[in-house]
């Protein structure tokens, strides 16, 4: 079977979404292009899966990405993250919050506008 190796999205300041999720998800550098054009970087976790931050390239507007795509991460206590991400000044969607006898989720917007969401599953997928 294959396995995902990473995600790419775009930032149009790709150094401070760097730091935000350096900062907000204990995310490590795994590659730095940040010199690079368009600049980019590869953060990673401790599993093997790596995240991609591309600088937007002129001219290329972002796109309202609800419905379209987002990035989850799994964590050990959403409500624990969700208030940390709140006090970093995220504001996290009301009627899409989920918390049931099989998983407790919550979606935002990182600084970029980029979709993201918090999840705990109680039996994780796939297994």
């Amino acid at each position: 079977m294959a396995r995902i190796e990473h995600a790419a999205i775009f930032a149009e300041d790709p150094t401070s979404l760097k730091d935000f999720y350096v900062d907000a998800f204990g995310l490590k550098m795994v590659l730095d292009n940040g010199a690079g054009s368009p600049p980019g970087y590869f953060l990673g976790d401790d599993h093997g899966t790596a995240f991609e931050i591309i600088g937007r390239p002129v001219g290329f507007a972002n796109v309202n990405q609800r419905y379209i795509c987002h990035v989850a991460f799994v964590v050990e206590d959403v409500l624990a993250k969700k208030a940390d991400l709140e006090a970093k000044g995220l504001t996290f969607e009301v009627e899409t919050f989920v918390d049931n006898e099989s998983m407790t989720t919550a979606f935002c917007n990182d600084p970029a506008g980029n979709r993201i969401q918090i999840v705990y599953r109680k039996k994780p997928l796939g297994s």
